[in-house]
């Protein structure tokens, strides 16, 4: 069984920091604009290729692209409303272009990094 390494930031309640950008709630999209009107830079799942459905969580491919596109400030703030920065081991992953979804199920190692932006 092959084993992925990704970066995953997201909330107590399992979803990720751009759920409102999606019609959803939560603080960052209203707090930090600026996130969000990145991420309408960013490809969907579909538009990377890949075949998402309500089981597959989105991450980034490294830390170096997460930093691409969250700032180390808009981070921290993130960070401090209750988020976490997690370092995934995953088993069940597609891989595009410019992100990975994964299943929760898959996850086989998980390591708060979020110390490391803060």
């Amino acid at each position: 069984m092959k084993t992925k390494t990704i970066i995953r930031v997201e909330g107590e309640d399992g979803y990720g920091m751009f759920r409102d950008c999606i019609g959803r709630k939560y603080v960052p999209a209203t707090e930090l604009p600026a996130i969000c009107m990145r991420h309408q830079l960013f490809n969907t799942p579909y538009q990377d290729g890949l075949n998402i459905a309500d089981n597959w969580f989105c991450a980034y491919k490294t830390i170096e692209q997460l930093q691409d596109w969250v700032f180390t400030g808009e981070l921290k703030e993130i960070i401090d409303n209750g988020f976490k920065v997690l370092l995934l081991d995953v088993t069940e992953y597609q891989e595009g272009t410019h992100q990975v979804i994964y299943t929760k199920e898959s996850i086989v190692g998980m390591k708060d990094i979020s110390n490391l932006f803060v």
